[in-house]
């Protein structure tokens, strides 16, 4: 079930990608890496839903007229693959909490990340720190804000880590397992 709902989520993904969804960049990137692989719970499972995540950007790439496997696509796929690498930590320490706020840090270290590529590969920002506040607020001209990039990407990594933990507690039911807790660490939740 799990795979499942990775799978529909990449592909949900290329539909908005290619423009038949109108939810631009609701797209829960990092919480697939991340949170798929902190509930997926065999040790080389983690790579599935990078790879798949490769294999969206891959058909993304291609539609837009890019190379298949450009600078981005290597970028992403690091940021990815590092954000996947603590979801498999978070595995054994698995818990609502720890799994919203790892989703939500990802999210944000990776908006960082891919505006400051941007920023660097882009003749079109004016050099220096100023091009760099440019390129993590507003982007270029004649396209949406950056800062709506990461509010939208905020909004589908947390729908999609919720989505994956109540798959997640729906399966530990099934099995007549506990549900995942919500707090990581016992003793700082309520009592």
């Amino acid at each position: 079930m799990l795979f499942v709902v990775i799978m529909l989520t990449v592909a949900v993904r290329v539909a908005i990608g290619v423009g038949q969804l109108p939810l631009a960049n609701f797209m829960p990137l990092t919480a697939i890496a991340f949170s798929s692989s902190a509930c997926l719970d065999r040790r080389h499972d983690w790579l599935v839903p990078v790879l798949m995540l490769v294999a969206s950007d891959i058909v993304l790439n291609v539609h837009y007229g890019e190379a298949a496997i450009g600078s981005w696509t290597i970028v992403s796929l690091l940021c990815l693959a590092v954000f996947a690498c603590a979801g498999r930590w978070v595995t054994s320490r698995r818990s609502v909490l720890l799994m919203v706020c790892g989703s939500l840090v990802c999210t944000i270290v990776f908006y960082f990340v891919s505006n400051t590529v941007c920023f660097v590969v882009s003749r079109d920002y004016p050099p220096g720190v100023a091009g760099w506040v440019q390129a993590l607020t507003v982007g270029l001209p004649g396209y949406a804000p950056t800062w709506m990039f990461l509010r939208n990407s905020l909004i589908g990594d947390l729908a999609y880590t919720l989505l994956l933990v109540s798959v997640l507690n729906w399966r530990q039911a099934r099995a007549g397992l506990p549900a995942v807790p919500v707090w990581p660490v016992r003793g700082l939740g309520p009592a």
